[in-house]
This record gives C-alpha cells, structure tokens and sequence, in this order.
C-alpha cells in the first residue's frame, strides 16, 4: 500500500508518464469529448439544463478539457474557469464565468484565467486536472491543495459532482490519500467514463 509520504515521488513519475501520455497523443482531448458525448447520449445522463460546468486551462502535459467543454456549450451549459485570488500571502481557488473565445488574464502559476470584472459563480460540475487516479475516485494533484479546498466549500453549498480529466494512463491500483483529500465522483478519459460516487 503507498503511504502519503510517497507522494512527492509518485508525482514525479507520473508528470513524466503523462508527458509521455501527451506526445503520443495530441488528440486525446478530442478523443475524450466523443467518447464523453457518446457516453452521455448513449445512458441519457446530461446533467439537469441549469448546471454550471467549471474547467479548467492546461498546463504542462495536462489533458487539454476545452472539447469537452465545447460539448457541454453546444449542449446549452454554461461554462466557468477555476481563478486564483490573493488572500493575504496565500491564494485561494474560485470560479468565475466563461465563455469559450473570452480573452483572459494571466494568473499565478502561468495558468490562464477570467478578468476580475468576470462574474464570479459556483459550478454544479468541476472537471479537474490530475497526475493519478485510482477506481476508488482518489485523485493526485500537484499538492497545493487548491481543488481540494474549493471542493470543500462547493460541496458544503450544494450538490455538485467533482471528474477528474485524464489519459486513461494515468489510473493506477491506489492512489495514496489523506484526511482533506476530496475523492472524486468519477473520471472522464480518452477511452471511457469511470463513474466512481455518482452519475453526471
């Protein structure tokens, strides 16, 4: 069984395995937004019409969610990105609203996100980034914390559904996991939909 003290090593394997992931795959994230598509079609689970879809902008190696995203938007959903705002000397995560082609600002940890003037707004569905996965819905990050904590705060307001965005690569036997970690409802890869806690 991996301990949360293997974390730090587990999360540089498995950056270099998705980066490896991403070269063999340039079109993983289109290849993903069809087997999502198919996948919501085919079981009739599109989430209720008034649901907000929060994505998130790729970094590094990260599977690139924006034809998921164009998806849900052709579906009639409205989009938000996760931003990074100063709070004292730390950060904290919130949402605010996008739509696909807005211009957008450049924030902590060269992540792209809305202006301040954008409506902040709490999604019903975040899509997250992420280094592993496991069956169990566990999920590495990079550490931070940051999804951890808006989650967190999301699920104290409403019933809303967290899905990681993945390589199908990048699941593994069992991710280590700690007290604050919040699992994840299910995952959405380039070869299938995991459903873990829920249905979209």
């Amino acid at each position: 069984m991996l301990t949360a003290d293997q974390k730090p090593l587990l999360r540089n394997e498995m950056k270099r395995r998705r980066a490896a992931f991403a070269q063999g795959s340039p079109l993983a994230g289109d290849m993903l937004a069809e087997i999502a598509l198919d996948h919501l079609d085919a079981r009739r689970q599109w989430p209720a019409k008034d649901v907000v879809i929060g994505g998130y902008w790729p970094i590094q190696s990260e599977i690139n969610p924006f034809p998921l995203m164009q998806v849900f938007k052709e579906r009639g959903y409205a989009l938000a990105l996760p931003c990074l705002v100063a709070e004292g000397e730390e950060f904290h995560m919130i949402f605010r609203r996008f739509s696909l082609g807005d211009d957008l600002v450049s924030g902590p940890f060269d992540i792209h996100q809305p202006a301040d003037d954008a409506d902040e707004i709490a999604p019903d569905l975040v899509l997250l980034p992420l280094l592993a996965f496991d069956e169990q819905g566990w999920r590495l990050g990079y550490g931070g914390g940051y999804y951890d904590r808006v989650l967190v705060r999301l699920r104290a307001q409403k019933d809303m559904k967290a899905y990681g965005v993945a390589f199908s690569g990048q699941q593994l036997a069992e991710v280590p996991f700690e007290v604050h970690d919040q699992p994840l409802d299910g995952i959405f890869t380039d070869q299938s939909v995991i459903h873990v806690r829920s249905k979209v």
